[in-house]
């Protein structure tokens, strides 16, 4: 349990399989699934490399896109397009250990619908395109003219923002650690850092779908377990930013089919030839008694 919440602390040492869903996704936190978001660049046809440290590089076939996971990281995601191997992204992103796996899961997959379908690794849409997700979801948009500077964010949690700053971009100092994204004007996400939350940066050049892929997922709503909730689900929750439903256990295999032969038996018929369980009576007369009936007569003293 990572949440120190006295209520869900104790949700989940009375039913630790509960699960919670979270809306939206972007309060969810990490999850232990990481694979969710290799899976796809691997059905597309990535190779995958370990090394020693549990670090992950994931490369496509032609060596194009590459996904890096470094658990120990504090910028746990890399993912890079190159036009040639040998030459310097065209895009990037780069995420924090605590973003939602869902975000991820949302660029790999869109990167492996473009590897399988051999569309185009850059360029996209209109640049505003991934407004519509976050105006659809009762998020506003504001511009800045003095700083160039869009920022969009919600009534409830204005300090978690989305901010496109087609001007600004890393100090120099912090290239090693956001990769290549530091080096050109940036979209960057900021979602509770102050209190155990996470961020994202994606160069300029990333395409709009990537953008609007990632949006989009920030407010689907995202599925935990009770015992991976963080204090950032729960303070969200608190302030009216999230919503925390709890996922009813359904029933299980031997649940079922102990309702199945339950009913079988209860409406099975009677055997050819063999009187029923339950003998019909006619109106009037009374039915049969499982005691042994005494003899008529007075009793003998």
């Amino acid at each position: 349990m990572t949440t120190t919440d006295a209520y869900w602390t104790k949700r989940a040492n009375d039913q630790p399989h509960l699960q919670v869903r979270i809306t939206p996704a972007l309060y969810a936190g990490p999850s232990l699934d990481t694979e969710r978001a290799i899976r796809p660049l691997l059905d597309a046809g990535a190779v995958r490399v370990n090394d020693r440290h549990g670090n992950q590089l994931v490369v496509s076939s032609d060596s194009r896109v590459r996904l890096g996971c470094e658990p120990a990281s504090d910028i746990m995601w890399k993912i890079a397009v190159h036009e040639s191997p040998n030459l310097p992204a065209l895009w990037s992103v780069s995420l924090t250990e605590s973003t939602p796996v869902e975000v991820v899961e949302a660029i790999t997959a869109d990167l492996a619908h473009r590897l399988r379908t051999g569309a185009r690794l850059t360029g996209g849409a209109a640049d505003d395109e991934w407004h519509t997700a976050v105006r659809a979801h009762g998020w506003t948009v504001a511009w800045d003219a003095a700083t160039a500077t869009e920022t969009a964010c919600s009534e409830s949690s204005p300090q978690d923002t989305i901010v496109l700053n087609p001007q600004a971009a890393l100090d120099p100092e912090e290239w090693d650690e956001w990769g290549e994204v530091g080096q050109e004007p940036f979209w960057s996400v900021d979602i509770g850092s102050d209190h155990g939350g996470w961020a994202a940066a994606a160069s300029r050049s990333t395409p709009d779908q990537i953008l609007h892929a990632m949006v989009s997922a920030m407010l689907a709503p995202a599925v935990r377990h009770v015992a991976d909730l963080d204090d950032l689900a729960v303070g969200a929750a608190l302030t009216g930013a999230a919503e925390l439903t709890e996922i009813p256990i359904g029933p299980t295999p031997f649940d079922l089919r102990r309702v199945q032969v339950a009913r079988h038996r209860g409406t099975r018929p009677p055997k050819e030839g063999m009187p029923s369980a339950r003998p019909a009576t006619t109106p009037g007369s009374a039915p049969r008694s499982n005691s042994t009936a005494e003899p008529a007569g007075p009793r003998r003293r």
